[in-house]
Parts: C-alpha cells; structure tokens; sequence
C-alpha cells in the first residue's frame, strides 16, 4: 500500500480534493479507507507528558518569569518545569530515592554525577532543614515569592527525554487515504464524485487571482488567469513616491 501522497483525511470531501490533485499531476491513484497507524504519513497529535522525571536538562538561559510565560517555543510543561524545578548533580542512588520517594540527601547535591530534576520547593525545604538558610532564601525569592519575578535570573530548560512528542493519533473507524499504484497496474477508475468536481472547479481557472509584491520604493499587484506556463498576467508598479529626477 503506497500511501505517500498526501496525509488520510476523516472528510471523504478533503480527501477527493486530494485524490483529484494526484490524478491531475498524471498519478495511477484511487481513494481507499485504511487505518491511520497503517499509512505512511499517519496524522499525529502532540501529547504532554506531566511526568517531570521524564525530562533531562537542555540549556540554562538568563530571564525573567514574564519572558519565560510568554517565550511561545516553550510548551506548558515546559514552562511549568523551568519555573519550579532546577537542575542538580549526585549520585544514582540518591536520584533513584528522590523521584521513587520525594526524599532529598545532600548526595542529591554534590555537584557531579547524575543530571536529575529537583522540585524547588523541596529544594529549599530540604536546604533550611540542613542549615543554609542563605542559599534557600535566594532559591525562595527567585522561584517561591515572587519578590524577584521582574529580575534576570538564570533558569534551567528541559527536553523530553525519550525521543518525540508527537504519537500517532487513533482513529475508531478507518480513514481516507490517496494509494498510488504500481506502474502496469490497470488505470484505477475514477470516481464520479470526483468528475463533478472537476466540473464544478473548471470555471475557476478563469477568475482572475490577485497577488501583491511589496518592495521597498514600489509593489508590484498582479493579475492573473490561469496558470504560469499558459495563462496572461498583468503586473502593475506602484511607486511610493513620484520623481522627475
């Protein structure tokens, strides 16, 4: 089954405009229902795992808490993850504890070792208990309070840790996919359906379509019918500005 023309498509009407656009590039194609995890360009979907153990360290930037809410690369785990978890060094044993138990050892912060994620608010529990008050208090004003949220301060961002974040999406029943066909395979027969619509679109060729070039001292606007080889296009320059020099 060759499925790589086009993605499938759950509207049986999306998916002959698609069977229509292979068959007009000179394709041997029919419409044919299969599962979604069976094509070769299935639909994903981007899921989020909440899971903070499942995330490594990426990169450590300068910013403040506002940049970090409004920085639109960043996913809502993402950003919920560098805004209440920092980046700390220790032994295997003392991570495996933490993300088994919440339970925090000064092996969880010797400075080499295994890169794990510690939740802040633990971090500076843990910190006051063991007596540096100061090093807790500057975590608590930079992530906890809020006193320092307009400040630049360096934060820790995190990577999925597991490859991708994009899974195939399941689908109940079947989906609409263009299969192209083997060379000397007999000539698929074109469904009705989308006879009609070559019908119905033909006209459209001769509306004129309008597009618009900007360029620094002029634009350019152009009319065209039909395509680049074998249609007409007027172009018209308008300058900015008139000069007779």
């Amino acid at each position: 089954m060759n499925t790589h023309w086009s993605q499938p498509r759950t509207n049986i009407f999306a998916a002959l405009l698609l069977l229509r656009s292979a068959l007009a590039a000179g394709m041997n194609a029919r419409l044919i229902k299969a599962r979604n995890e069976d094509c070769d360009h299935p639909i994903k979907e981007k899921f989020e795992d909440e899971d903070f153990r499942n995330y490594e360290f990426s990169s450590g930037l300068l910013r403040t808490r506002a940049e970090i809410y409004n920085d639109t690369s960043l996913s809502d785990i993402q950003k919920c993850l560098t805004l209440n978890f920092k980046t700390c060094y220790g032994t295997e044993d003392a991570m495996n504890r933490y993300y088994e138990t919440g339970l925090l050892s000064q092996d969880n912060f010797k400075g080499v070792g295994r890169s794990h994620l510690v939740k802040v608010s633990d971090m500076v529990m843990f910190l006051t208990t063991i007596g540096e008050t100061k090093r807790a208090e500057m975590f608590r004003r930079q992530y906890l309070t809020g006193e320092e949220a307009g400040k630049n301060h360096f934060y820790d961002f995190f990577r999925y840790k597991h490859g991708s974040e994009w899974a195939i999406k399941k689908f109940k029943n079947k989906l609409w996919v263009v299969e192209l066909l083997k060379d000397g395979a007999p000539k698929a027969r074109v469904p009705w359906a989308v006879t009609v619509l070559n019908i119905i679109l033909y006209p459209l060729k001769y509306v004129p379509r309008r597009s618009v070039l900007r360029m620094d001292n002029y634009k350019i606007i152009t009319y065209r019918v039909g395509d680049v080889s074998h249609g007409i296009s007027i172009d018209i320059h308008v300058p900015k500005r008139f000069s007779f020099n």
